[in-house]
This record gives structure tokens, sequence and C-alpha cells, in this order.
């Protein structure tokens, strides 16, 4: 039998509602605190069986601990980012309003176009393959070269990365040495090059004095999110019902 919420869903499986909800909280770490992160992590979870989920907001303000106020606040802002869609949902038999639903929506990358220059469509064949050769020779490939090349590219200074690269080196391999991480390399690199990215445009909003802490703090948020917010999404029934007093 197919549940009602599915109707309302944009993804299939797991893997793609995660990934969505993770560029989502990437993309507006500026505009959402910690939480409207929270509040979208509860849709998320809840979303994991049928796509959508089915919720009142006195349900999301008892998972994260807050008010039906600031929970009914982070779900407005949700929805003006366009990360979830939220449905008035009306019930059949009692035909009166219930709990809303909410389905997250799939994250568009940024496109850009290019339009090549009329030099570069000028170029002589040699020349052409001479400067593809050297971008490849280039391309970082270490996370220390990635680091250094973003650093550079943000805010123009790289001098600091072997600082930024220790912080990622301390909060990491303690962690690889467990059995259950050891294969999560690949990962764990990757929220160093998010947790980068953020710190570097919070730097063109705001004044930061430590920004090798300010990233420690990013990445160690990151690195919580991505190992421990899946603790309670494979359960039935309602979150908080799982703890107990």
């Amino acid at each position: 039998m197919t549940n009602y919420l599915t109707k309302f869903a944009y993804f299939t499986n797991k893997f793609d509602l995660d990934k969505a909800a993770t560029a989502y909280k990437n993309e507006h770490w500026q505009a959402m605190n910690k939480t409207d992160r929270a509040v979208l992590d509860v849709i998320r979870r809840y979303s994991v069986k049928f796509g959508a989920a089915h919720l009142k907001h006195d349900t999301i303000a008892d998972a994260i601990g807050k008010s039906n106020v600031t929970a009914r606040r982070a779900i407005r802002k949700l929805v003006k980012l366009n990360i979830i869609d939220k449905v008035h949902y009306v019930r059949p038999v009692m035909n009166g309003l219930g709990a809303n639903i909410y389905a997250i929506r799939p994250f568009e990358e940024p496109t850009t176009t290019r339009t090549p220059e009329k030099a570069e469509q000028k170029k002589a064949p040699k020349q052409e393959s001479n400067t593809t050769e050297n971008t490849e020779q280039s391309v970082p490939v270490t996370l220390f070269e990635r680091m250094k090349a973003l650093l550079s590219s943000t805010i123009g200074d790289a001098t600091q990365t072997r600082r930024f690269f220790g912080v990622y080196r301390q909060r990491v391999l303690p962690m690889l040495k467990f059995s259950i991480h050891e294969h999560k390399g690949e990962l764990f690199e990757q929220l160093a090059m998010q947790a980068l990215q953020i710190a570097t445009q919070a730097t063109k909003k705001k004044d930061i004095k430590n920004l090798p802490g300010y990233y420690s703090g990013i990445l160690g948020e990151l690195i919580d999110q991505a190992l421990f917010s899946d603790a309670f999404m494979d359960y039935d029934i309602p979150v908080e019902k799982i703890f107990y007093r």
C-alpha cells in the first residue's frame, strides 16, 4: 500500500535526501542558525521512510528542545529559503487541519555559463595543448594543496594553510583510529573543504580574528552532523519517545 506522504516527496531514497539536506546547510550556512539546521534535521529524519514528514509544531519543538514559537519561526525561514515545502493537510475523517506535511526540496547546484574569449579561440593547437597540460599539472591533489588553493583564491592569503591543516589533523586523526571510521577518510576531507569554504566566505560578512579557530568550530559541527545525526533516523516511532526520563 502506498503511503499518502509519497505523493508529496521529491526523493525515493535516503541517500539523495541526506545529500540535499547537507547541501542546503552548506549553501545557506550564514542565513541559517543552529535552530534552523536542527529543525531541518528533524524533518529529514522523519522523512526517511516515505520522503516527506507529517509533523505537529509541538513535535518539532520538543525534538529540538525549543518553544513552539521558535520552531514555527525556523520553519518559516526554511520555507522562505526554498529548502522545504510546507503543505497544510486536512484530515479526511475529521475534516479539519491537522499537522503540516513537510518535504525537503531537491538541491540545485548553481550553474555558470562561460563564453570563450576571442583570444582563446585564436590560439594555435600547440599552444592549447601546452596550456591544457600545464593546467592539469597544477590541479591540487592532496588535501593540503586544495586547502592552500582555496585560501589563495578566497582570502588571498595561504600563509596559514598549515594551521588549518593542523586543525583538520587534530580533529580527524583520533577518529580514524577507530575501525568504525577508518574507511571515512574521503568523507572527512570533503567536510574539511566544506568547512574551509564556509569559514572563508564568512570573512566577507564579519571580522573574524581567529579564522583557524572559527574553522575548527565549523568542522567539528559538520563532522558531528555527518556521523551522529543519523542515530535515530531509522526508527518508526517519534524521536522524542526514544528518550526516557
